[in-house]
């Protein structure tokens, strides 16, 4: 089946680096103390980068009718949800240690963290992994891709991402900055993030099919310059723009589709190509595992555990982070992963599609 799928490299480093500058918002103090970044904005990045890699893989497949909805969710399930269910051992431990030994307490947040049902109430959405929040965004997302978005024009898509971008601005302008889903009382405009960022993406992969860019030159060199500008931007200081919410909408409305489309237009090669694949490999990984690592860490140093909080201590624990991840993403998440496709999707296509958070 010939669905014109492309594997975009540079995509895949942008995703690693993202995930990691999310890590390091999720430190907990192991690092000592850092000053808050607008590193939060990876995850919009994410949001971009999903509408581009799912229109790339399944658009053409779900308008053709060669995949169903059910279908293309269960393969969400199927790429999101091992490492996932893998995470939330860790974060029983973390609140029993947080919270105290309730089994009653500990077994209803067990069954609606894999339901990924949000807790409304002060201890967070999703107390057990808080970075999941993005993942029951990126569920809700994918399915309204599969049953409506795939079908809009180009100028409805563009009109969704810009109203849903207004409802976001809106809701970032009483919480100060697009730091906001994650929350109790701001779930309602997770929604809209991810809207926001998702319809664009889509956006910009049609874009990209239609004009079929040619490749440019250095891909090497450009694959680098444009990490670095997200490595860049993403560690601008958050309280410099706190309260003008329109800084944040500028960079995830022209500033991210920009590096994205760029990113789109290169291919990489020898070290640089292994390099950013690695990164596109762990990125997942250190994303879903990294939250209750580190909140279990903050955990035990609440209740008087003396972790060392420095930035040594907390490189190493960062090290430690990345080669769990590799682990986890070789010997388990990708294996099982291959053996859920056989059992659950017995016919699978020719080509693989590139993996997206």
């Amino acid at each position: 089946m010939n669905t014109g799928k492309q594997f975009f490299t540079a995509l895949e480093a942008l995703r690693g680096i993202a995930a990691i500058m999310v890590m390091f918002l999720h430190t907990g103090g192991t690092l000592g103390p850092i000053p808050a970044n607008i590193g939060y904005l990876a995850v919009d990045l994410f949001f971009l980068l999903s509408g581009v890699v799912l229109a790339n893989s399944y658009e053409k497949q779900l308008i053709a009718g060669q995949i169903s909805p059910v279908k293309f969710l269960l393969q969400r399930i199927i790429r999101l949800y091992p490492l996932y269910l893998l995470s939330l051992p860790i974060g029983l431990v973390n609140y029993a240690v947080h919270f105290g030994l309730d089994y009653g307490a500990l077994a209803g947040l067990l069954v609606r963290a894999i339901l990924l049902v949000p807790n409304l109430n002060a201890a967070g959405a999703f107390p057990l992994n808080e970075p999941s929040w993005s993942l029951f965004f990126e569920f809700w997302a994918g399915l309204l891709f599969s049953v409506l978005l795939m079908r809009l024009s180009f100028q409805s898509l563009l009109a969704v991402a810009l109203g849903s971008a207004c409802i976001t601005t809106y809701g970032a302008s009483i919480g100060g900055n697009f730091d906001i889903g994650h929350q109790a009382g701001y779930l309602g405009f997770g929604f809209s993030r991810v809207l926001f960022s998702f319809s664009l993406g889509i956006c910009l992969y049609r874009l990209f099919d239609v004009r079929k860019p040619n490749t440019a030159e250095n891909g090497n060199l450009i694959g680098l310059l444009v990490c670095g500008c997200l490595l860049t931007i993403t560690n601008i200081p958050a309280a410099l723009f706190f309260g003008f919410p329109y800084f944040d909408l500028l960079i995830c409305f022209t500033v991210f589709p920009t590096i994205v489309w760029i990113a789109m237009r290169t291919t990489q090669t020898g070290s640089i190509d292994l390099t950013f694949r690695w990164l596109g490999r762990l990125s997942y990984p250190i994303y879903i595992l990294h939250g209750p690592i580190f909140s279990l860490l903050q955990s035990l140093r609440q209740k008087g555990f003396n972790l060392p909080a420095s930035p040594g201590a907390g490189i190493i624990v960062v090290i430690a982070v990345f080669i769990a991840a590799g682990i986890f993403a070789v010997r388990f998440d990708e294996p099982v992963r291959k053996k859920l496709k056989i059992m659950v999707l017995p016919k699978p296509t020719s080509i693989a599609p590139q993996s997206a958070t």
